[in-house]
């Protein structure tokens, strides 16, 4: 799996780093840092879970810049929500790349 380094949320640049050790340990598999602009993701996960966990993180930063604040089952189900959609109609997300094709070659 091809792990970005960053993504934008809201024009806002976040760079995804590996989470600690101490967290792994603890269960935790991704974690938001908002004001430092890092998503901290466990790395050891499979893809599936990385990329709900990631759409997860992103939910909360989302929430951050929207509402002030964050709502854990909220997020849960909407990270949820958009991983099955993209996973189980992927010419959803085929839409969006032919638009960003034809954006650049005109």
């Amino acid at each position: 799996m091809e792990i970005p380094e960053k993504i934008a949320i809201f024009g806002r640049m976040y760079n995804i780093r590996d989470l600690s050790p101490m967290h792994v340990s603890e269960g935790v598999i991704g974690m938001a840092a908002y004001t430092e602009g890092t998503i901290y993701m466990d790395r050891s996960v499979d893809t599936a879970l990385f990329l709900s966990t990631l759409w997860h993180e992103a939910v909360h930063i989302a929430q951050q810049d929207l509402l002030g604040t964050i709502d854990e089952a909220q997020a849960r189900w909407i990270a949820l929500f958009v991983h099955n959609l993209l996973v189980q109609n992927p010419s959803v997300l085929e839409c969006y790349r032919r638009t960003e094709d034809e954006r650049q070659d005109s």
